[in-house]
């Protein structure tokens, strides 16, 4: 990595988004402490004791799965464009994203971008990876969630429109006639001094399209849905460990779901949305408030914050060094 590399990475972590890391951080702490509080603290405790060091160990193991499945999901993008990256290198770029989850709608997972330049590949290319990935992310989670809601007639309209929205958003970018008629109306609409701008967003697009075709789509979806049913285990386990017969399906759509409303809500890394909706899921079929809390809280840990912790472990040390 050359040295104006390295600046635009320290701006971005010394910048608002890794104020913005640590603000999250702060207020998850002073959260996810009333959360047990409110749960009862001697139960959430116990909820938690009970699940054990196996239960907490059995997680990170099935989250390091989601990650690695995700990783190979990201070479394969970058594959698709024509870009070539040594595998321990790539996982190293890719763990490091994580280190800025936490940001509105994990815009600053886009930190990929950076690192990846010294592999020549451009960084409009890499935000159209990065986009994908997260199209990629919402309907994997959409399809874990469905599972449930199918079951239930007043949400198939929901989940019919969701399917409409992402067909058409996929659809969108594959028309060629599209993306120009978009190109003349910026072109016509906005200043001359844009048209960079323009262009960039033309080549994100079009990287974006290239991992959305055919056997890229299927590609990714697969690895995408199996990578966050793995996540979705623990949950089942940890509710199994703690006496509360929920289906595997069941908890797979509790899980899917609230990451959907996590995400929808873009907030940093889904927090707030993303547990609240877990927690009420969890109560409506008849799991107790102390262990729905214990649970999500354990389930959130593993996952989310386990993955920041890993990112903060891969970046480069001397992002850190004070110029």
């Amino acid at each position: 990595m050359d040295v104006e590399e390295i600046k635009d990475a320290k701006h971005i972590l010394n910048g608002r988004r890794f104020k913005s890391v640590l603000f999250t951080i702060f207020l998850s702490i002073i959260g996810y402490f009333l959360f047990t509080l409110w749960g009862g603290w001697n139960n959430v405790v116990e909820a938690v004791t009970s699940v054990g060091v196996f239960g907490i160990g059995l997680a990170l193991v099935l989250s390091l799965i989601n990650f690695g499945l995700r990783f190979l999901r990201w070479l394969f993008f970058l594959a698709t464009l024509g870009y070539r990256i040594p595998f321990l290198s790539g996982w190293r770029i890719y763990m490091s994203g994580f280190s800025l989850t936490t940001t509105p709608g994990k815009t600053g997972e886009a930190i990929r971008g950076v690192f990846v330049k010294d592999y020549g590949v451009p960084f409009r290319k890499s935000l159209g990876v990065f986009f994908s990935e997260r199209l990629s992310d919402l309907i994997s989670v959409s399809l874990l969630a469905s599972t449930g809601l199918w079951i239930y007639p007043q949400a198939r309209p929901v989940l019919l429109v969701v399917a409409l929205v992402y067909g058409f958003l996929l659809l969108a970018v594959q028309k060629d006639s599209w993306i120009r008629f978009f190109e003349a109306f910026a072109r016509r609409r906005l200043p001359e001094r844009f048209a960079h701008g323009i262009e960039f967003c033309l080549e994100m697009i079009f990287a974006f399209r290239a991992c959305f075709r055919g056997k890229a789509l299927l590609v990714s979806l697969t690895l995408g849905v199996i990578a966050w049913i793995s996540e979705a285990l623990a949950l089942y386990y940890f509710l199994y460990v703690l006496g509360y017969h929920v289906s595997l399906l069941t908890a797979i759509f509790i899980y899917g779901f609230s990451l959907v409303i996590g995400g929808i809500t873009l907030l940093p890394g889904g927090l707030g949305g993303a547990e609240f909706t877990m927690l009420q899921l969890l109560m409506l079929n008849d799991v107790p408030a102390s262990a729905a809390v214990a649970v999500t809280l354990v389930v959130r840990l593993t996952t989310l914050w386990f993955s920041v912790f890993l990112g903060f472990l891969s970046l480069p040390k001397n992002l850190f060094i004070k110029e």
